[in-house]
């Protein structure tokens, strides 16, 4: 039985002398990433994730793909300690680009070469057995990372979950629309209804390791060396950004991908491609839509 690893904690595949500091990580100059998090390189094959929040889940997440689930592309988790209430994440650097950034410059074979290596990906992800029966929720066997989850109680400050069941994890999102309506002191008719028909649509799946963050920015291309014979160029992939990953309901990657192409498809081609290796829902996809959109404005 899978169980989260104890901190600090360090790889024996680590490709440093020791592990670095605080400090040290706070004072490299070579910053990759200033948004929600901060990413340093340490060197060509090292960087540090921490700030903004962050917490052991992505590392843990990292770490459970390593040992269960190999055939999934993801950076190698170094190491990771906490130190002064912070997080700090080593990690493998992949020298890679993301794929938005070339996406449009691709010839349409580049495109469905890149497409054919992620039927695979998520091949993997669906064959993956979760630990838990009929569990919903992190990686770590802990609670749901994702917004919609994220409690609405004033002061909570918390995710829910986990879940055990379907039925479970459609009511504690239920729930959280809820306590979100009354705290808002809106009419709860948006809730009745959610509550009446979101459980017809939403039945029939089962707990699937998801990404729950995939989309074009989370993909990193590597160019292979050699182009073929035609010119063409290939490349391989690896999946960024796994901190919200967890056993969700197998239309949930369908869900969160489709959440920044769905307006931009009649201009884009990737929603099309995208239907090659993730599982299509058009039913689950309009009616946690309008959920989500709903949600939003409260």
């Amino acid at each position: 039985m899978w169980k989260p690893v104890p901190l600090p904690y360090k790889s024996d595949s680590l490709p440093l002398p020791a592990i670095p500091t605080a400090a040290e990580i706070r004072a490299c100059t070579n910053v990759l990433w200033d948004g929600a998090h901060r990413i340093v390189a340490l060197n060509e094959d090292v960087v540090v994730k921490y700030d903004g929040g962050l917490d052991a889940t992505e590392g843990q997440n990292l770490i459970y793909l390593e040992r269960y689930a190999p055939k999934v592309p993801a950076p190698r988790l170094y190491a990771m300690f906490e130190e002064d209430g912070k997080t700090y994440l080593i990690l493998q650097r992949i020298p890679g680009v993301p794929l938005d950034s070339i996406w449009k410059s691709l010839t349409v074979s580049e495109k469905n070469g890149i497409t054919a290596k992620l039927i695979p990906v998520f091949d993997a992800m669906r064959e993956a057995a979760c630990p838990w029966p009929d569990f919903y929720g992190g990686l770590d066997g802990g609670r749901v990372h994702h917004w919609l989850f994220y409690s609405q109680k004033k002061k909570d400050f918390k995710f829910l979950g986990p879940y055990y069941g379907e039925d479970a994890f459609v009511a504690g999102m239920l729930q959280n629309f809820r306590v979100s309506t009354e705290r808002c002191e809106r009419p709860d008719f948006k809730a009745r209804f959610y509550e009446k028909y979101l459980p017809q649509v939403l039945r029939g799946h089962r707990p699937t390791l998801t990404h729950s963050d995939f989309h074009q920015k989370n993909i990193l291309v590597i160019e292979n060396p050699c182009p073929d014979n035609q010119g063409e160029r290939s490349f391989e992939v690896v999946l960024i950004d796994w901190e919200d990953a967890g056993w969700y309901p197998d239309f949930w990657e369908f869900f969160m991908a489709s959440d920044r192409n769905v307006f931009s498809f009649c201009d884009e081609d990737w929603f099309w491609h995208m239907q090659q290796f993730l599982e299509v829902w058009p039913a689950e996809l309009g009616v946690m839509r309008l959920f989500e959109k709903d949600m939003r404005g409260h």
